[in-house]
This record gives structure tokens, C-alpha cells and sequence, in this order.
């Protein structure tokens, strides 16, 4: 048949074999598409060589059968049927026609025109089965019915429907037994009587008769409630009025549940009941098992699409044609696609939506080698990302999918960079206070004879020797630069061991007013504007008011060097969120410090190394490369954290965060005092 008919029209052609009535299928042109065994007898042929003809061959509609004389009958003495199927709907009824076999022998006999779904045709095997419960091929019928759904409600209601017109009933359920629980779950009821047992009620296995027929797999009937019981909860059936039951077991290479049938009447089952039951209970069983594990494969999917669109990450899966099958929720939020508009999408699109510019195929070295691989990705913001890719390959060795992996560990490198940066730290400060120390002392002496010479260069008669006319100059010189060897081992030793302080409650926005009275001298003479949002009621906070000034010196002075000449440099003050950026728990108060300037910027490849000791971008001779260092390591001994944000031509901007507390957080200079006491 070949799948040019519905198959529901097979399981038919099947059942009608099996109680000798000819069938065949017909299209709309009357061509024969299929045809049953009994058809081809009838007819004179096997059933294939009707394939592909005219049914109008044999059967000569608008004929009438009385135009045959003597009549024909079959074999068996019953007269000659023919059931005929249109494949599309037409209508269907009952009438006498002539026929013709293949040798051209002529015939009468009763057609039926049964259309696709028609009531016609299930009235007819309800019958069959009344009259014989032993037609098992109207039964498999039945069960085509059952079994073309996949859901247990829907098959509950079927059934439930079909058995009535063989079977009454008052009240008919289904219970599905939980085997971990060690119960029977009304999942299912048809009755108009009032219960006590609704959907959803939970029953015991050792105290009812259902329960019976889950431990024993073999069904039960109860000829009267009123006259025995056997089983205690079954009082409740009877309470309800109900007097005898039929249970029917449901078993699939497991016990699936029970099939109930209750009525009001005594004794209304018997044992041809428990036949047709006993017949339809298989396909049931079959349906339901189908059911069931179909239930489990959609709880499974939802379980890993929950898993799926949980991952903070971004998750997506291509196809074979790299076209995007599936994102997770992650790229749906970051990207702005709905998960309709991401399916069929090239990679790149997604990629260009999180701001990452594609120049090369990123899953080339996958599509090769059939192996995950790696690759660190840059923003156009900066940012960092992380970017896997997995193939998905089947038994046969075939890559059919690939699963793609982005992650942003932008904050991740910057902790990283933190710690290496506090590493290097504190081991260039150990390096450096003994280097300092012992080089401080040969300069020391270079410096004391550099100013005696520079003494005696001042006498007449060496002044009068034509040889000795540049020697002042060069000794002045050596000695302003041995000075400024002495400021930067001065540096050095501050950073490697700075001086404990006074750590005490403090003002900020003072420290910052004293800060601005020693630089306003410089930003007048480079015409830069200073602007000042200070807010007013701000807690003080704990910390060393000698280190505070530094710090804010340090990076306001940087501002002046960088930003041109009638640029603005904006210090604003305000209380921070408090709130971790990278966590929903709330943290101790602090107060921010933001300066921002309108200078050169920085650019985004050396971002990372501007709290590096001795790494500086000044003009040689103008800066050490200590300062940012300095204050990187200021803001950690008060608890504090410093962060900047700046792009190439549009300025920078340095936000500190210090805690109002700060004693929380004991300050490293602090216990360095206490150590060197």
C-alpha cells in the first residue's frame, strides 16, 4: 500500500479479511488502490493485479443487480458483499449493483460505500463484535483507533466511548499504578454519578480490588457489592451505589494500570464481557505504554530545555549547514533575536549582536578535525570572551551538529590580572627595599662630593682656566640628577614598605579640597577647566589621610599630563550602590570616587597593564611608572577598589570605591607598622 492511503484503511482491509467481505480503497478518479484478499476471490484475480485498475472494471455503478438473472452467491451461501473505501471523503451508503468477475462472469451483489472516518464503519465492527468477541481482527481494528493517539486522557476517553456501545457502564476509570509509591492514581473518569473517588484520589493496592489485579496481573469481577466484598476500600464503591465491577489489568513488559467498568446493576458482567475486555485491554496496554513513554520523553525535554535555558552562558547548537537550530535563553536575552527570528541564522549574526567582529570561520578547526576546540575572542568594548566549539557526531561516525560555547570572562581576566598584579607587587617591594637601601648609600656619598666640587668650581683661578669653563654646569647637572635618583629610590621604599600612618575617621571630600589646592596652580597654567560635583552628606570614612592625598594627587596630576591644553577634568564624589557587581548580596557601604577627564584615552591594548610598576607611556625622563602602582596598592591597604574605563579620544575615567568602614578590612600599612614596632 505504500503509503498512498491513510493507514487507518489497512488496519480495515485486514479486519474485513478475516470474516471473508471483499474490500478495496478508490480515489476520487474510481482508480483501485488497494484491495483485500477476499476481493481478489470475489473477483477472480489475486488482490495485487486489482491494484492500479478501474473499479468500474468490475462493479457497474448505476447498473441495477435485478438486470442479472438467478443471482449469485458465494461459497459459503451467503450472498456476495463488496465494502468500497473512497480515500477522500464522498458520502457513503448501501446499494445492489451488477458485477463482473475477471473471466467476465456476471454477478449481483450488496455495495457498501464506507467513507474515510465514517460512523458507518465502526458501527459495523461494534456489531462484529457483539456478535462474535472472537473476530480479533475487528478488535486490532479497535485498537487502531486506540493506538492513534498519544495522549493518556485521549485514549481514556476513546476507549471509554467505543466500549459503551458494546459494554454499559455507570462509571468507567482508568488507574495508572505508581510503583514507587506503591498506589493506584485515578488518572482518569467517565461517570455522571456523584463520587467519592474523584480524579486525582490516590488508592490502596492491598485493601481493593484493582489492587488485586496490579499484584496478581489477572482481572476481577465483583457480581454484587451488596451481597460480598472482599476487599475493605471497595465499600466505597458501594456506598456510592455502585453493585458489581469488571477490572481489567493493563500489562506491557510491566503492570501500566487497571481498566474499570462500575454499574448500579448486579451482576451486569460476565465472562463474554471479560472476553472483549480482556482483547481491547492489549491494545490499551500497548497505547498507554506508548503514552507513557512518550510523557517521559517530553518531561525529559522540558527537563533539559530547563537545563539548557539555564546556563548564564551563551549556548547555541548548528546544524550540518551551520545554520543556528537552537540558542539558549542567555543568547536570547544578549542578542535581542526571539527564539523563532535565531533558528536558520549564521553564526556570525549572533556573534555580531554581542559586539564580537568575525574576520575568520571560528568553526573551521572542528569542521576538520571533528574535534572541540578554542579560540579568546575580543569585543569591540574590550571585553573578553571565551569561545568553544563541541561536534556532535553520530554512531556512524558522522558530525551532524556542533554545540557552540561563549562565555564573557571579562571580570574573570580582571581578577586575574589582579592577582598577578598583586603578586608582582609584592615581590618587586621585597626586591626593591634592599636594592634601594644599598644603592641609597653609594649616592648618598656621590651627592656630598658632588657639592663640594660644585663649591670649589665657584673659586676665580679655576674659573679662569679655559678647561674648566663647561665644569660647573657638569657638575650641577650630575648632582640634579643624582636627586632625582635619590626621589625615585624615595619612591621605591614608599612602595615597598610605606610608612603605617594614622589611620582615622575622615572626611573625603576635605582630603580631595586639599588635594585641589596643590594643583590648581598647574591647571590654571594649562588652561584646564576643574569641575567639581561633591555631595555634601556623604559618611566619612576610615582611612590614612597622607596616603588619600597621594592617591588622588597621583591621578589627578596623570589627568593634567594627558588631557590638552583647555580640557575639563570632573571630580564627583557620591555614595556607591552597594551592591556586588558581580553578586545580587548586598555589600558594606563606600563611598565613590570618580575623575574623569576629556584627555587622550587609553587604548584597549595596554588597559591591562597600567597598574604594572615601572610600565608608562610618559615621554622618557618624565615619569617612573610607579604612580598608578602607588595608588593601586593605596586603595587595596583601605579595602578599596579601583577601576578605570576609558576609550582612545574620549577621555578616562578612574572610579574608587573605599568603604565607610574601612576597619572591616584591616589596612596592610597598618600592620606593617605594627610589625616594624
Amino acid at each position: 500500500m505504500g503509503g498512498r492511503f491513510p493507514d487507518e484503511f489497512g488496519f480495515l482491509l485486514d479486519t474485513l479479511d478475516s470474516i471473508n467481505i471483499s474490500a478495496v480503497v478508490i480515489d476520487e478518479a474510481r482508480r483501485i488502490l488497494a484491495a483485500n484478499k477476499a476481493s481478489g476471490a470475489l473477483f477472480g484475480c489475486g488482490s495485487g493485479e486489482l491494484e492500479g485498475g478501474g473499479i468500474e472494471s468490475f462493479i457497474a455503478f448505476g447498473v441495477q443487480a435485478t438486470a442479472v438473472s438467478g443471482g449469485i452467491t458465494n461459497t459459503d451461501g451467503h450472498a456476495a458483499g463488496c465494502a468500497v473505501f473512497p480515500a477522500e471523503a464522498h458520502g457513503g451508503d448501501s446499494f445492489e449493483a451488477c458485477c463482473a468477475r475477471k473471466n467476465g462472469e456476471a454477478f449481483a451483489a450488496k455495495i457498501t460505500m464506507i467513507t474515510r472516518g465514517s460512523p458507518v464503519r465502526h458501527a459495523v465492527i461494534i456489531q462484529q463484535i457483539k456478535d462474535d468477541p472472537r473476530h480479533s481482527g475487528l478488535i486490532n481494528e479497535l485498537g487502531g483507533i486506540i493506538n492513534s493517539s498519544l495522549s493518556i486522557g485521549t485514549i481514556f476517553r476513546m476507549v471509554a466511548s467505543e466500549i459503551r456501545k458494546i459494554i454499559d457502564y455507570d462509571r468507567a476509570s482508568l488507574l495508572l499504578n505508581d510503583e514507587k509509591k506503591k498506589n493506584l492514581l485515578i488518572f482518569a473518569l467517565d461517570t455522571g454519578m456523584k463520587t467519592l473517588m474523584p480524579k486525582g484520589i490516590r488508592a490502596p493496592v492491598d485493601t481493593t480490588s484493582a489492587g488485586w489485579v496490579v499484584q496478581n496481573n489477572q482481572p476481577w469481577i465483583n457480581y454484587d457489592l451488596r451481597q460480598e466484598i472482599r476487599f475493605p476500600d471497595d465499600k466505597k464503591l458501594a456506598a456510592e451505589g455502585i453493585r458489581s465491577t469488571i477490572s481489567i489489568p493493563l500489562f506491557k513488559d510491566r503492570m501500566l494500570g487497571v481498566f474499570n467498568l462500575d454499574s448500579t446493576m448486579p451482576s451486569k458482567y460476565s465472562g463474554d464481557d471479560l472476553q472483549i475486555l480482556l482483547a481491547v485491554a492489549r491494545h490499551i496496554s500497548m497505547a498507554l505504554e506508548n503514552a507513557l513513554l512518550f510523557e517521559e520523553i517530553s518531561k525529559e525535554k522540558k527537563e533539559w530545555k530547563k537545563t539548557f535555558d539555564a546556563i548564564t552562558d551563551m549556548v547555541w547548537i548548528e546544524d550540518g549547514n551551520q545554520q543556528i537550530i537552537r540558542a539558549n535563553q542567555t543568547v536570547l536575552e544578549k542578542t535581542g533575536f526571539s527564539a523563532a527570528q535565531v533558528v536558520g541564522r549564521p553564526c556570525r549574526q549572533v556573534m555580531e549582536k554581542i559586539g564580537i567582529q568575525i574576520t575568520t570561520r571560528l568553526c573551521q578547526q572542528t569542521l576538520t578535525s571533528r574535534m572541540p576546540s578554542f579560540l579568546e575572542l575580543t569585543g569591540k568594548d574590550g571585553g573578553i570572551f571565551h569561545f568553544w566549539v563541541y561536534p556532535l557526531v553520530d554512531e556512524e561516525g558522522r558530525m551532524y551538529a556542533m554545540v557552540h560555547y561563549l562565555k564573557d570572562v571579562t571580570d574573570q581576566k580582571r581578577l586575574e590580572q589582579h592577582l598577578i598584579r598583586s603578586n608582582r607587587l609584592a615581590s618587586l617591594g621585597t626586591l626593591v627595599a634592599g636594592i634601594a637601601h644599598e644603592i641609597n648609600n653609594p649616592l648618598g656619598i656621590i651627592a656630598g662630593y658632588s657639592e663640594a666640587l660644585m663649591d670649589r668650581a665657584r673659586e676665580d683661578n679655576l674659573l679662569k682656566v679655559p678647561e674648566f669653563e663647561d665644569f660647573p654646569e657638569y657638575l650641577e647637572t650630575i648632582h640634579k640628577e643624582i636627586f632625582r635618583c635619590k626621589g625615585i629610590l624615595r619612591s621605591l621604599l614608599d612602595f615597598a614598605s610605606p610608612s603605617p600612618g594614622s589611620f582615622r575617621q575622615l572626611d573625603i571630600n576635605e582630603i580631595i579640597k586639599e588635594v585641589i589646592l596643590l594643583v590648581n596652580h598647574r591647571a590654571k597654567r594649562l588652561h584646564h577647566q576643574m569641575e567639581f560635583n561633591l555631595r555634601r552628606d556623604l559618611p566619612k570614612i576610615f582611612g590614612e589621610p597622607g596616603a588619600l592625598r597621594q592617591l588622588f594627587m597621583n591621578i589627578i596630576i596623570n589627568s593634567m599630563y594627558f588631557t590638552p591644553e583647555k580640557g575639563s577634568i570632573t571630580i564627583t564624589t557620591l555614595m556607591a550602590d552597594g551592591r556586588d557587581e558581580e553578586s545580587i548580596a548586598p555589600c558594606p557601604a563606600a563611598v565613590k570616587v570618580v575623575i574623569s577627564d576629556t584627555g587622550s584615552g587609553i587604548p584597549a591594548g595596554i588597559m591591562d597593564k597600567i597598574f604594572d610598576p615601572f610600565f608608562t607611556t610618559k615621554t622618557a625622563g618624565e615619569g617612573t611608572g610607579l604612580g598608578l602602582s602607588i595608588c593601586h596598592k593605596i586603595v587595596e591597604e583601605h579595602g578599596g577598589s579601583i577601576d578605570v574605563e576609558s576609550a582612545p579620544g574620549k577621555g578616562t575615567a578612574f572610579t574608587i570605591k573605599l568603604p565607610v568602614d574601612g576597619r572591616a578590612v584591616e589596612p596592610l600599612g597598618s600592620r606593617a607598622g605594627r610589625n616594624k614596632k
